[in-house]
């Protein structure tokens, strides 16, 4: 997408905030697309709470402002299954010829093999560290909220409350297998150390471990 294109989008979505009085930084693979349409009916797109707050300062400002994250190990996870599946009901892979490649053969070698050696702010937003979306140059958390995926009812009852009405979160656009558990797919502590090392800044900034 070219730079004109995405700022043109990224205008095209500013009515969408403001008449929700507030602003839902979409994290990939974070339970995003429900929240979006609960909150504006449709999906807007993945843009960091540091380029909306340079945008449009002001509504910033006034809005209130959130986020959703997940555990870094089962992010990984859903990523992954994600670049191998193309696509769910409500969106696909840019590109997803570019991902049947000997680094997605399995999970182990994506983790061990094709992630480290990836500069992660030019990968595909969904292996993008979550703290990009919600963090500024500093690092520093830039949203009046952040909920985690673990405590979604609870915390989309906060926000409930916070907008004075009900914001109701089905379930849309899962890659996790019904069933399944994100630790069993890590089959030995290379992996766990590797997803700890290149998101440690999701891991130390919205408190998580492994278990």
């Amino acid at each position: 997408m070219s730079k004109f294109k995405w700022r043109l989008n990224l205008y095209r979505r500013k009515k969408f905030w403001a008449d929700a009085g507030c602003i839902f930084i979409h994290v990939p693979k974070a339970a995003g697309t429900s929240v979006n349409h609960a909150l504006y009916g449709r999906t807007l797109g993945h843009y960091s709470a540091l380029e909306i707050e340079k945008t449009f300062p002001r509504l910033f400002e006034r809005a209130f402002t959130f986020t959703l994250v997940r555990n870094p190990w089962d992010r990984a996870l859903s990523a992954y299954r994600f670049a191998r599946q193309g696509q769910t009901d409500s969106m696909g892979v840019l590109n997803p010829g570019q991902y049947q490649i000997p680094g997605f053969d399995s999970f182990e070698r994506f983790v061990n093999d094709w992630l480290p050696a990836q500069d992660l702010l030019k990968t595909d937003f969904i292996f993008q560290p979550q703290s990009h979306f919600a963090c500024d140059a500093n690092g520093e958390i830039m949203v009046d909220f952040v909920g985690k995926v673990e405590s979604l009812n609870k915390d989309m009852q906060i926000v409930s409350a916070r907008l004075g009405r009900n914001i109701s979160v089905g379930k849309s656009n899962s890659t996790r297998l019904a069933g399944t558990d994100y630790r069993s797919a890590f089959t030995s502590n290379e992996m766990i150390d590797a997803i700890s090392t290149l998101y440690r800044n999701d891991v130390n900034k919205f408190g998580y471990c492994f278990e």
